[in-house]
Order: C-alpha cells, then sequence, then structure tokens
C-alpha cells in the first residue's frame, strides 16, 4: 500500500491521466459524470493513489472539478463558456504568431508550412475523412507555432486553453467547403510567418480562429469585443 503524501513516479501518474482524457474525449464521460476512481483503476492499471494525483493534475488543466463530498467531476463546457474559449484563443494565440513570424527559426518555419500542407491533402483524400487525424495535424500546427513563441508563460496559459474545443471534437461541425477555407487559412497564416511579419502573422490567426467559432457556433458566435492587440516588448 502505498504510503499517504508519497509522490509516485511520473509515469503511472501519467498513464492514469492519459486514460481519464481519452475517456473524456470519446464520450465515455461527459459534463457533470462523477469520476469514479476504482473504474479509472481499471481502466488504466494503475493504483488509486496515481488516479487521485491524476485527477489534480487535470483539474488544473480544467477538465475536471473536485468537488467536496462528490470528488471530481467532469467539467460541463456550455456554449456560453465555449465561445469565451474561442475569443480568448483568438486574442492569445494571434500573439503567439505575433512573436513566432520574429523568433520563430527558418526549420521551424518549414515544418510549419509542412504540415499546413499536409492538413491540405488529408482533406483532399477521395473516400470518408479521417476526422482525427484532420484534427491531429491541426493540433501539430498551431503548437509549433506556439512553440516558436518563445513565450514559456504564454505557452503554460494556452495549454490549459486549447483542450477543450478538442473534447467537443469541433472538427465534427466542418463540411468540406469550411475545411478548405481552414485549409487555405493555414498557408496563408504560414506565409505570414515565412515573411518574418507579425501584424501579417497576428491578423491571420485572429481571422482563423474566429472563423472556426463561427462555423462551430453559428450565428451564436456573436463577435468578440474589440482588444488592442498584445505587442511584443522584445
Amino acid at each position: 500500500m502505498a504510503v499517504v503524501g508519497t509522490i509516485l513516479p511520473a509515469s503511472t501518474v501519467d498513464t492514469a491521466c492519459d486514460a481519464i482524457r481519452q475517456a473524456i474525449q470519446s464520450g465515455r464521460f461527459v459534463g457533470g459524470d462523477r469520476i469514479r476512481e476504482v473504474e479509472i483503476c481499471a481502466l488504466a492499471k494503475v493504483s488509486r493513489t496515481s488516479v487521485r494525483q491524476a485527477l489534480t493534475l487535470l483539474a488544473g488543466e480544467g477538465y475536471v472539478e473536485l468537488r467536496p463530498n462528490r470528488g471530481a467531476v467532469v467539467v460541463d463546457w456550455t456554449a456560453d463558456k465555449l465561445l469565451e474559449i474561442f475569443d480568448l484563443r483568438a486574442l492569445l494565440e494571434a500573439y503567439a504568431a505575433s512573436l513566432a513570424a520574429t523568433r520563430g527559426s527558418d526549420q521551424e518555419k518549414r515544418q510549419m508550412r509542412l504540415e499546413a500542407e499536409r492538413f491540405q491533402a488529408l482533406i483532399r483524400i477521395s473516400g470518408e475523412l479521417d476526422l482525427r487525424e484532420i484534427a491531429e495535424s491541426n493540433n501539430r500546427l498551431h503548437r509549433m507555432i506556439l512553440d516558436a513563441s518563445r513565450n514559456p508563460r504564454l505557452a503554460s496559459v494556452l495549454v490549459a486553453v486549447v483542450h477543450v474545443p478538442l473534447v467537443r471534437q469541433t472538427f465534427s461541425k466542418y463540411n468540406h467547403e469550411a475545411l478548405e477555407r481552414s485549409a487555405m487559412q493555414h498557408l496563408d497564416l504560414v506565409s505570414a510567418l515565412e515573411a518574418g511579419d507579425p501584424v501579417w502573422a497576428e491578423a491571420a490567426m485572429r481571422s482563423h480562429i474566429l472563423a472556426a467559432k463561427k462555423v462551430i457556433f453559428g450565428a451564436n458566435a456573436l463577435p468578440a469585443l474589440a482588444t488592442p492587440a498584445l505587442r511584443a516588448s522584445a
């Protein structure tokens, strides 16, 4: 039996975290569901202590809430909350893109170009689209841009924000026309980064995210309040 207060190896906690995230993303657990430790123990083959530590970490990421007398409950992301998330993304990721335009290396920008082209190829294949692979390609590109911003504090904020739309499998709401438009926006964004133009990159990223917001929420996607653009201090 693990001693109370013992910090377990990261691998067992990571395993528990991955199992819980996947259960939420797959719809096994939905908003408002209580996560029972014994179920995760069986699912991930880890101890209850590992599960408790994982739930604490996931509460910090916004996946679950830890409630007195109820334990861990999956966060129920309402439409209003998700709209707020997209407005935050439009602000923060636009800032990240402006930084990446001048701080990203040529090699990083080449990888971004390849990923944007991969995304476009994935939506142009014949037959049924693999939405999971499309979403993963999209996420890789956004992560590359964030990494190239060289701003760890900004990255830590966005890690808690960006996962939310993934939980709702938002690419299932895209028709083929919307996917084509998203692919062209990716390519335009990469062109801005390759040009080293922070103003263009910032505008391209903001437009891309607000366009996604419109696809997902339709008429409910009210315009975000105008906010002054964030600028790099160095």
